[in-house]
């Protein structure tokens, strides 16, 4: 029996495999050997780019990329030699145009050219974007690694609008009134705007205290004191009115200072945004020769990277689908298969003998 193999007893449900496999010593540590060769060998061969705007040999330094990956991470185990080949040159076709830049200009040449790209896609009108594929020069590789600090004000901006969003909502679902006069059921919460309530409320009362207001106006003008007991009249009537205005505004400060802050928030994200050319190109001109080439290398080293990490992820999916497949067949053993038979056999002999006719 030492051909065959059974699932770990900590092992009790199907949706436990993934976790399993992902948490086990044994794949995590022979990932981290591939990572571990490859930055070895990235230490060893990323020289070669720096000499290309030298040598302009950008295919000679292509084959030697191939070649040398493969025979450095092959070894490992974890990625067959095609895979491993998939990972630089699936890398390099992403990055081709910009090391033919490379190895026309120089470093501080390539960050040039980023920048301007993403310049031009700000700059261009809303039916060029329209034709073209989506843009988001946040997600841009200089962006990223050239100004993470910019980043974190856009996300602590878009976290700002996002919370004010959610109270908005929140006061629009009517949950403070819900506190207060019991819970709602959701097709209500859902059907009812309480703040557009109440604004329409409000507007409607504030319509019918026009004229009444005017007219006690007028009286008090004109004769107050032949007119006192229509004046009387019809404060009578505009009061509890004005009573209820006053409480209904009461009820939307709150979201009436949430929106103000929403605005604010909003504001300040479309500013933040609005800087980006200004402070990247700031950023650039700070930037030494020797910097331009420590930056343009660790953007290369990020993109081959994240390469690698969607081969292994791809490859540990793999793994997990396979043995999910295994549980499917062979979670219940033969054994035990045969042992649910013979009770179903001897269940059936006994109905069969309660009728007679065994």
């Amino acid at each position: 029996m030492t051909d065959y193999l059974d699932f770990a007893p900590s092992v009790t449900e199907r949706s436990q495999i993934k976790a399993f496999i992902e948490s086990d010593a044994g794949v995590q540590a022979t990932e981290a050997k591939l990572y571990g060769v490859f930055s070895a060998w990235w230490q060893l061969h990323a020289p070669g780019l720096n000499q290309l705007p030298k040598t302009k040999k950008v295919m000679e330094l292509r084959a030697e990329f191939l070649s040398s990956f493969v025979d450095s991470l092959e070894p490992v185990g974890l990625l067959d030699r095609f895979k491993v080949a998939g990972v630089v040159a699936s890398w390099w076709d992403e990055v081709k145009y910009e090391l033919r830049t490379l190895s026309e200009s120089d470093f501080g040449g390539l960050v040039d050219s980023w920048v301007d790209t993403i310049r031009d896609a700000l700059e261009q009108d809303d039916e060029t974007q329209k034709n073209q594929t989506k843009f988001d020069p946040l997600n841009h590789k200089l962006v990223v690694r050239l100004m993470p600090d910019y980043l974190e004000e856009i996300a602590e901006a878009e976290a700002r609008i996002a919370e004010l969003e959610q109270q908005k909502e929140a006061f629009e679902r009517g949950e403070e009134a819900e506190a207060e006069e019991g819970e709602a059921t959701e097709e209500e919460s859902e059907a009812v705007n309480f703040a557009k309530e109440l604004e329409t409320r409000l507007k409607i009362l504030k319509g019918s205290i026009k004229e009444p207001k005017k007219e006690i106006k007028d009286l008090r003008k004109n004769s107050p004191l032949l007119n006192a007991a229509k004046i009387a009249e019809l404060e009578a009537m505009v009061e509890p009115m004005d009573a209820e205005i006053a409480e209904i505004e009461k009820q939307l400060e709150p979201y009436k200072e949430i929106k103000k802050q929403l605005a604010q928030a909003k504001g300040i994200l479309r500013t933040l945004k609005n800087e980006l050319v200004k402070r990247l190109e700031a950023k650039r001109g700070a930037l030494t020769d020797e910097e331009c080439q420590g930056l343009v290398l660790a953007i290369f080293k990020d993109g081959l990277t994240a390469e690698l990490e969607r081969y292994v992820s791809a490859h540990r999916q793999q793994v997990i689908v396979a043995v999910e497949n295994w549980w499917d067949k062979y979670r219940v053993t033969l054994q035990d298969i045969e042992v649910q038979r013979d009770a179903a056999r001897q269940q059936l002999s006994e109905f069969l003998s309660g009728l007679g006719y065994a």
